[in-house]
């Protein structure tokens, strides 16, 4: 059977892409290699409802509890501060499982064809075109094809569209989930009503530098680390361990203390990609994850995913040249805000114990009243602090 289009992988940004190309009148076939959309997703994500709402319908949108504060929390070895931002509405915790799922059943809505427990190999070219897509049940021809398949993009790298991630370019990310009925959650974090959530941010150094997170489900609590690959390859230190003392030192391990782990996964998260990577090729487009679309500075990747996503279902039933898809990716806000962040983000990575280090110190100073003290550590890191600012400042449009 032939189709317009092919999406691989039913992740955000496969399902995005197979709605619009749907929506668009194209003939779609949409495949997952999990049992079902999600089940092979790392579950559970803060998401901005707005951003989403921008290509699929937001009613019925499967939020497990909506984010009435984020609390952001800064730890070293000098102190903690510890900043809660009350939050009007517009953010939700999700579980990527079901989120997936109710993305893809609107794909199918619109008329694609999604089959799972299908693993893509690779794609058949032919003068210089894909032609089809080789699954391990056989061959499907296309006209166009969609690569959302994640990080680990080995039809993309195959196929010359990007390189494999260096460690230096890459942050290791470990979770556990954690079961507790609702009225737990709600007397652990001191929320009102069933629909009310929480979201936590870390910064700490030890035993590596790194970002910790925590998430509030309707019955369950999600908590997890990220640290710089190459961190984890140069110290020897296993992320779990990261993991483990995080837990200890803020508290997390008494919040769930006694509840049953539901769910342990580890999952990478690139530093690198569009536009250093290309982002398409002929009748072959990227999106998501695979095209290195995740913002470590705000910790969002669904957005990015859905809005690439969109594009590239538009690219593959319109049949868009390379540099069009690529003009087109540049002016959308959320794949604009992960282009401008990168540096920053890079910069952060390479001095995050400095500014982990930095906050807690000063404030000590501060309500010790040592002015002078705060006074000479600002002037000495000033600059170096100035020059990642003006690198955000110039690089986000």
């Amino acid at each position: 059977m032939d189709f317009d289009v092919i999406v691989v992988g039913a992740g955000p940004a496969g399902s995005a892409a197979a709605l619009t190309a749907a929506k668009a009148g194209a003939k779609v076939l949409l495949l997952e290699r999990g049992p079902e959309p999600g089940s092979k997703n790392v579950s559970g994500a803060m998401v901005r409802i707005s951003e989403i709402a921008e290509v699929f319908s937001s009613k019925d949108i499967p939020v497990e509890r909506n984010v009435k504060s984020v609390k952001l929390i800064v730890h070293s070895p000098s102190g903690e501060v510890s900043v809660d931002v009350k939050v009007s509405g517009g953010l939700g915790n999700v579980g990527r499982l079901k989120l997936d799922r109710w993305m893809a059943q609107q794909a199918e809505a619109a008329g694609a064809v999604l089959v799972t427990k299908t693993t893509a190999l690779g794609l058949e070219w032919d003068r210089g075109e894909a032609k089809a897509v080789i699954t391990d049940r056989g061959k499907v021809s296309g006209r166009a094809f969609v690569l959302s398949e994640g990080v680990n993009a080995l039809i993309s790298i195959q196929s010359g569209l990007r390189p494999d991630l260096k460690p230096e370019e890459a942050v290791v990310t470990v979770k556990e989930v954690y079961a507790m009925n609702k009225d737990e959650v709600n007397r652990r974090f001191s929320l009102k009503e069933d629909a009310e959530g929480v979201s936590w941010r870390f910064l700490f150094d030890k035993p590596l530098p790194g970002a910790g997170f925590l998430y509030t489900y309707r019955d369950a609590v999600a908590v997890g680390v990220g640290v710089p690959m190459s961190s984890v390859i140069s110290s020897k230190v296993k992320p779990e361990k990261v993991l483990e003392e995080f837990q200890a030192f803020s508290g997390i391990r008494e919040i769930v203390k006694e509840a049953s782990l539901r769910e342990y996964s580890s999952k990478v998260i690139p530093e690198a990609g569009f536009p250093s990577w290309r982002s398409s090729r002929s009748n072959v487009y990227l999106a998501g994850d695979a095209l290195g679309l995740i913002n470590p500075i705000t910790f969002d990747g669904i957005g990015p995913a859905v809005s690439s996503g969109a594009l590239a279902g538009r690219a593959a039933a319109e049949g868009w040249g390379e540099e069009k898809y690529r003009v087109e990716l540049l002016r959308n806000r959320n794949v604009r805000n992960v282009v401008g962040s990168r540096g920053l983000s890079s910069s952060l990575l390479s001095k995050l114990d400095l500014y982990v280090n930095l906050l807690p110190s000063l404030m000590v100073k501060w309500v010790q009243g040592d002015l002078l003290g705060m006074r000479e550590e600002s002037l000495k890191v000033m600059g170096k602090v100035a020059q990642d600012v003006i690198k955000f400042v110039t690089g986000v449009r």
